[in-house]
């Protein structure tokens, strides 16, 4: 029968998954040259006085941010997340359910599967979840989905396994559980749950 309440479940899960918040220095594209335009044009004055306006100087680069979602694995600071969340990033923070931010390294990751692995050091144990075994989800089966997108806590959906071994040929590990749980924008790396609370 359907669950009357995730509540406590998701109470037990909510403080495993983290948000994940990346900056990265941005190269600007280098300064434009003015344009060539014929002699005594109407708007040569115009041109020129609008590039020096500018300086002719090159562009500054900038500080891009990006946030994603995370989940610590194990007690002594490992969280995974997916390696288009962290790709490219020259400073990693993880942002825990109870808002305390700890800088993160990448331990490994991988583009083939899209994962990654993080490491963070705490003073106190982390709360961590567990995988569980995909295979044995049926079509039907309640899954949960959190994340943690924004830094604002956890963003919790349920649904159902809606068709497993899906293809959608982005690798060459194509074998996706499909479900009608609503993803969230900023879940990018956030875990799916089963019933007993695992990680599938």
């Amino acid at each position: 029968p359907a669950p009357e309440s995730f509540a406590d479940l998701v109470e037990k899960l909510l403080p495993a998954v983290v948000n994940i918040s990346t900056t990265q220095v941005v190269q600007a594209p280098g300064a434009q040259e003015m344009p060539e335009l014929p002699p005594g044009s109407p708007f040569e004055d115009w041109f020129k006085e609008f590039f020096e306006r500018r300086g002719g100087q090159e562009a500054q680069p900038r500080r891009a941010q990006s946030l994603g979602s995370g989940f610590i694995v194990d007690a002594g600071g490992y969280v995974v997340t997916n390696n288009h969340v962290i790709e490219g990033a020259d400073e990693i923070k993880v942002i825990l359910h109870d808002d305390t931010t700890l800088d993160a390294e990448i331990v490994g990751r991988d583009p083939k599967t899209d994962l990654a692995l993080l490491k963070v050091k705490s003073a106190t144990p982390l709360a961590a979840v567990t995988f569980g075994d995909s295979d044995d989800l049926r079509v039907g089966d309640w899954v949960i989905a959190i994340g943690n997108p924004f830094g604002l806590g956890g963003t919790v959906t349920a649904g159902i396994v809606s068709a497993r071994s899906r293809d959608i040929r982005s690798g060459p590990y194509d074998d996706f559980i499909q479900t009608d749980a609503s993803i969230n924008r900023g879940n990018s790396g956030g875990p799916m749950f089963n019933m007993d609370g695992k990680v599938v």
